[in-house]
């Protein structure tokens, strides 16, 4: 007792963190013997006192005495000399939860007003159900705040049973009140009659609230009014409407969206009403310059392109505002390119890229003198919107850009040819002989590139044999995407090519081929001396999943180690089968932590049998990763059943990472 008493007399020093220290030092007693010292310190001038005084405090309430501890902290919430006091107070009535409902369902009513706004705050940060009827009652308070506060609440916890109570309060003659309902009801997001909210939008201080409600839980019929909404006077009415507007629009089903939405919106094109939007789309609010890009984008009046186009330097706007553009189809385009003469250089780069996006042909002036552009950034964007759009005219001047002295331009330029080979094979298949017969290896590697769009396996059935490794690796990557049975004889020979990143992307390109006739070399390039060719054939023997590889991929488990044995894993856990997973568990017994965890992975997508077998086993492990991979993989296939096992493996677990691990999982079920 002498202990104690030094304790709580600490709680008086001038020092916080003896103050607290001592907090922390009182949780070791029964609660009846430190309340007092607990109350004192919910009161403490310092955050840090209070706070570990709440915490013991919600640990201790439980049993009979926690009810009398809950009508105590409901006395703290009088104190109106000490926030601090009605702060801990607070926290520690929401922290106890539904454990404190009873004592707060009895306080609703409470004679002090200041108490009974404290009761239903506390109510929503809880979110219990069954406080809402207590909630509903409380819209018929005597006192404005509470009113409010029951209201604001009410939007919290999002129950629909609300919505009756909350209209009825609506016609209070109280504006701030109708202003928290119009909230709460846009916070419940339940259908609402429109006419019981529309008579109100004559208010001016209720229209963003009401502009908000309607974009959360409006229908069709809500429309007109956000749409009038839009030419308000009142510069947060409009914004509101325009935001509400196409939070209306993004719910309902495409048909009606374009039929109650889109219609009347085109019906503003080349009016004043553009302008009024465009005043506004140099807010900083990010949310509302979206809402403005697509009501724009709607409407497909050309005089929004110039903010459109500075809008696409956001990277958060960009996708937005090239959706807008497409929306405003070849008019939008047009319109850029007029402007492009007095657009910057990044203004440039975006409308030429947006001019190839939309296919827009309009543009042939702007990618000619682009590709020919000092900046290789606008020649990039130039040679690639070359491509998207399919002009064929533009063929000899992308070839000559593959000459470029930047790699980005030249990239862009294969680019470019393979997708007009589409529609002019026979100058693409041209530039792409030319490039076979170059004595440059990247040249060489494009064509490549540009021999998969034309499908050209005899091309690459010379290239595949290169004397260059980078061109040969190229040209199996090309055969991979025909995946074509044509191309597997040459794809087993660059198996045996003597650059080991030749035969890896063989490996992988037989297996996304498949077929019976690419096992057998696959099964061969298991013996290859390279782990990673080995471990691309295991992959594709994976993709394969045909049985006949077994007996190979068994064998190769006995003298694998490292990554491919984690392969090897991997492959027969695609198989799936008895004999797969026996060879799993078997692994479980390597002196490698990579491989057992793994196994455990593995293990743990399927079944819990082998958790039982190799328990002890795993949580002993001299590799702490291994078993703090264990403890993970037990927990999210036994779930709660799993916490006797935490319990016994946190008293021997010696690694404070791993401790901190199965802490903070027993949390989730205590």
């Amino acid at each position: 007792m002498e202990k104690l008493r030094t304790l709580t007399e600490q709680l008086g020093s001038p020092d916080e963190e003896k103050r607290r220290v001592a907090v922390v030092a009182l949780g070791g007693y029964p609660l009846d013997q430190i309340e007092e010292g607990l109350f004192l310190a919910l009161g403490d001038v310092s955050w840090r006192v209070r706070k570990e005084a709440v915490d013991i405090l919600v640990a201790s309430a439980t049993g009979t005495a926690a009810a009398i501890l809950e009508e105590k902290l409901i006395d703290m919430l009088r104190s109106q000399e000490n926030a601090g006091l009605r702060n801990s107070a607070v926290e520690s009535l929401e922290r106890l939860g539904r454990q404190a409902a009873q004592t707060l369902c009895r306080h609703v009513k409470d004679d002090d007003h200041d108490v009974r706004k404290f009761v239903i705050d506390i109510m929503g940060n809880i979110c219990d159900p069954s406080f809402v009827p207590h909630l509903i009652t409380a819209l018929d308070d005597p006192d404005a705040n509470v009113r409010a506060a029951a209201a604001e609440n009410l939007g919290k916890m999002r129950d629909g049973q609300a919505i009756p109570a909350l209209l009825q309060a609506l016609w209070k003659n109280d504006v701030w009140m109708r202003f928290t309902i119009l909230e709460a009801i846009g916070k419940i997001g339940k259908p609402v009659p429109i006419a019981a909210i529309v008579p109100l939008a004559k208010e001016n201080l209720l229209k963003k609230a009401i502009y908000d409600c309607l974009g959360a839980v409006g229908d069709a019929e809500a429309v007109p009014l956000l749409i009038e909404g839009m030419k308000d006077k009142l510069k947060n009415a409009r914004e509101a409407a325009v935001m509400g507007l196409v939070s209306l629009r993004d719910r309902l089903p495409t048909e009606i969206a374009e039929r109650a939405v889109d219609e009347r919106l085109w019906a503003f094109r080349g009016t004043p009403f553009v302008d009024g939007l465009l005043a506004s789309f140099e807010t900083s609010d990010s949310a509302l310059r979206e809402a403005l890009v697509k009501i724009l984008g709607i409407i497909g009046d050309d005089r929004a392109s110039s903010h459109l186009l500075r809008g696409c330097r956001d990277d958060m706007l960009r996708r937005h505002c090239l959706q807008a553009f497409k929306s405003m189809g070849e008019e939008g385009a047009a319109s850029l390119v007029e402007a492009y003469p007095a657009a910057d250089d990044d203004e440039r780069c975006f409308i030429v890229y947006i001019c190839g996006e939309l296919r827009y042909k309009g543009c042939v002036s702007l990618l000619s003198e682009g590709m020919l552009d000092a900046n290789p950034r606008l020649r990039k964007a130039s040679v690639q919107a070359a491509g998207k759009t399919g002009l064929v005219v533009f063929v000899n001047e992308i070839a000559r850009l593959l000459e470029d002295g930047e790699p980005d331009v030249r990239d862009g330029a294969i680019e470019a040819l393979y997708r007009l080979a589409e529609v002019d094979r026979a100058s693409v298949a041209a530039i792409a002989g030319k490039l076979a017969a170059s004595d440059a290896c990247e040249k060489r590697r494009n064509a490549a590139i540009l021999c998969t769009a034309l499908s050209d396996t005899d091309r690459l059935s010379l290239l595949i044999k290169d004397e260059d490794a980078s061109v040969r690796k190229a040209a199996v990557a090309s055969l991979a995407k025909l995946k074509s049975a044509a191309c597997v004889g040459h794809l087993v020979m660059a198996l045996v090519d003597e650059d080991p990143d030749v035969r890896i992307a063989a490996a992988g390109a037989l297996g996304d081929i498949g077929g019976d006739e690419v096992l057998d070399p696959l099964l061969l390039a298991l013996k290859d001396d390279d782990t990673w060719v080995k471990c691309a054939a295991l992959k594709s023997l994976g993709n394969l999943r045909n049985d006949a590889a077994l007996p190979a991929i068994f064998e190769l488990f006995e003298s694998a180690e490292g990554l491919v044995l984690i392969s090897v894993l991997d492959t027969v856990a695609r198989f799936g089968g008895d004999k797969g997973t026996a060879l799993v568990e078997k692994a479980l017994e390597n002196p490698d932590e990579e491989v057992v965890k793994a196994a455990i992975n593995i293990l743990s997508l399927d079944g819990d049998g082998w958790i039982h077998a190799y328990r002890d086993k795993l949580l002993s492990h001299p590799h702490w990763d291994v078993r703090g991979s264990f403890i993970k993989a037990m927990v999210a296939r036994m779930g709660e059943t799993a916490l006797p096992y935490l319990r016994t493996a946190l008293e021997t677990e010696p690694d404070e990472s791993v401790r901190g691990q199965i802490v903070e999982l027993m949390d989730r079920f205590l």
